[in-house]
């Protein structure tokens, strides 16, 4: 279908007498060494992406076959585990993975249009997924073993920065086992579980305590009901040999007006999120309204509706960047 679409995008050329090379509409087949591509593009290098997201689409097709297959047959073991929480995404991620040993075999360009044939060296392409795959484990592996002394939230959100390489190994640990590369597979397997476990670990621990200026009195309980439904812990009191404490500090900056008999609240309240001995790690701004006909303090009470609105559209965690 897209070869038929760029050949309709290529008629007037085609009218002119320009012919579209053959070896777009009959490509190399697949072998044992290498896999090719084609694509087409306003340029060389856009026909060149073109052509090795062609390359990783049919890739994501074998690999996904693969995972789907091995996931029912096999039914224990940490690698059966690793098969049976398979990214949904997993097709996808298998697209974003680059080809840095490739060629381009075959060009073609007129005025508006470009093709190209390229060539990916499988073995080359396998060995550099595994060094990448044996980088990431070793990178894991360094992050378990290392000492701690940071605040909780530092130590979770240090593993959450890791999270998308690890996606990344998940999907390099499919295409090496496609493919039958020979890897420590139940090794590599198992530290992308740990990372899993321990990321989970460090969130159970993590207990909150709640500080809030009087116009922010509305969202701070907003923020207490939606932990207490994800069974987090809350602190009522401030404990600063507490070392799994994490404060959540709001901040609300309200303006007010009337209008005929209505009231109007605009709200601006600063979250931040502070280490037990008050440092900043992370803050961010949220922005409600409200409106009474009543008084100022119920069209205030309004607005944290709002506010609660989006706590419970993003979750709590995905709020709080502790997602």
């Amino acid at each position: 279908m897209k070869r038929l679409l760029v050949l309709i995008g290529l008629g007037i050329g085609l009218i002119a007498g320009e012919n579209v090379p053959s070896w777009y509409f009959n490509p190399p087949s697949d072998n044992e060494v290498s896999w090719y591509g084609v694509g087409e593009g306003n340029s060389l290098r856009q026909a060149k992406d073109s052509a090795l997201a062609d390359i990783a689409s049919k890739l994501s097709v074998t690999i996904s076959s693969k995972v789907s297959k091995d996931a029912t047959q096999t039914t224990s073991g940490a690698f059966s585990s690793y098969h049976q929480n398979v990214n949904v995404n997993q097709e996808s991620e298998v697209k974003k993975m680059s080809f840095n040993n490739f060629e381009v075999i075959s060009t073609s360009q007129n005025d508006s249009k470009a093709l190209v044939l390229v060539q990916v060296d499988k073995a080359k392409f396998l060995k550099d997924q595994l060094q990448t795959l044996t980088d990431m484990v070793k990178e894991l592996d360094t992050l378990q073993l290392s000492p701690k002394g940071k605040s909780i939230l530092e130590e979770y959100q240090e593993f959450k920065s890791l999270a998308p390489d690890v996606e990344k190994a998940k999907t390099i640990i499919s295409i090496l086992t496609t493919f039958d590369v020979p890897f420590e597979r139940t090794k590599m397997s198992q530290a992308v579980s740990d990372y899993r476990d321990s990321l989970d670990a460090i969130r159970s621990q993590i207990e909150f305590y709640i500080s809030a200026d009087n116009d922010s009195h509305y969202s701070a309980d907003v923020l207490k009901e939606a932990l207490a439904a994800e069974k987090i812990k809350i602190v009522q009191q401030f404990n600063r040999n507490n070392t799994n404490l994490v404060i959540v500090d709001l901040d609300t900056v309200a303006t007010s007006k009337q209008l005929f008999s209505t009231y109007m609240v605009n709200t601006r309240t600063t979250v931040s999120l502070k280490s037990k001995e008050g440092a900043i790690l992370s803050t961010f701004i949220v922005e409600s309204r409200g409106n009474s006909s009543i008084d100022y303090a119920t069209a205030l009470k309004n607005a944290s509706n709002n506010f609660k609105q989006q706590v419970n559209e993003k979750g709590i965690f995905t709020f709080l960047g502790i997602n």
